[in-house]
This record gives C-alpha cells, structure tokens and sequence, in this order.
C-alpha cells in the first residue's frame, strides 16, 4: 500500500509541472504569429513551417526546464528575430530582381545574421567556468528563429543567414572576453 502522503507529493509535483509547462507554451505561443507571415510570403511553405515547429519546440522546452536553459532564450530571440524580419519585409514590400537571379535575398539574410549576430554577441550570456549551456540555448534559438525568416530563400538563404550570424558575434565574443 502507497503512503498517502507520497501519494499527495507525487500529485503535487506533477500539477507544479503542468503549470509550469502550461505558462511556457502560453510565453511561446508569442511566436505563432512570426511564422505564419513567414509562410505567407514563403512559396515553399514547408522548410518554413518545420524551422518555426522547431523555434517553438526549443523555446517551450527552454521556458519549461528554466535555470540556465531559460536564460539563452530572451538573448536568442532578440538576435534571432533580425534575420526572421528583414527577409519577410522584403518579401512583402517587392524587389526589383530579374526572375531566375536575385542577389538581393540572399544579401538581405546575410545583413539580418550579421545584425543578428552582433545582438547575440551583446547579449547573449558569458560562457564561464564551464557553464556555456545559456550561451549554447541563446545560440541555437537565435540560428532556428532566423531560419524561418531565411528559408523563404532556400538553404542558400539559410547558410548566408548562418554565415552572418557567425561573422557578427565572433568578434564581439572576442572584445568581450578581454
């Protein structure tokens, strides 16, 4: 026979842990909107969809874990959302490129990851004493939320993208180590 008061503490921890993940999706929730103009201007709107299922997934997880997950998310979204932006404004507004050629997209995810990836420089937290899991976190959520703004142009879009990002926090990480 179970001990009814490990019973109740068992029933209390799995209702703290309900609710917790209950706040999480209703926090990541946010980011529907984000990825639904994406598919919008995007006229391949699969690679859109599984890229914002993933942002989605990871900041709900991150949200729900907490602790040290949890602070890489606010850094990872505000760097990740110039790349998710600029490429659908751009889309939206028009462009003035020849059908079949198009230097202008792929430049325009890679101004958004440079932007972006200064942001994750500034903000992202300081990887110490062993402890890079929110750098990591802000990292990862940065490189998913651009990516469902850059693959409106293909996985060229998303490697420029990824490109910048890397270019625009490298040196930042580095004057802030010194």
């Amino acid at each position: 026979m179970d001990d009814p008061e490990t019973g109740l503490m068992e029933r209390a921890r799995r209702s703290y842990e309900w609710g917790r993940l209950a706040g999480a999706t209703r926090l990541s929730v946010l980011l529907l909107p984000v990825v639904w103009a994406a598919t919008l201007c995007c006229p391949n709107p699969g690679g859109t969809l599984a890229g914002g299922a993933g942002l989605f997934v990871v900041v709900t997880t991150c949200l729900w874990r907490g602790q040290d997950l949890r602070r890489g998310v606010r850094p990872g979204l505000v760097a990740g959302f110039v790349p998710l932006l600029l490429p659908i404004l751009v889309q939206a507004i028009g462009h003035v490129c020849v059908p079949g050629r198009c230097l202008l997209f792929p430049a325009v995810c890679g101004l958004g990851g440079l932007a972006g990836g200064v942001a994750l420089g500034i903000l992202a937290p300081h990887p110490r004493d062993g402890r890079g899991i929110p750098f990591v976190t802000a990292c990862l959520i940065a490189a998913l939320a651009g990516s469902v703004g850059c693959l409106l142009y293909g996985l060229f879009g998303l490697g420029v993208m990824a490109l910048g990002l890397v270019v625009g926090a490298g040196p930042v990480l580095a004057a802030r180590r010194v």
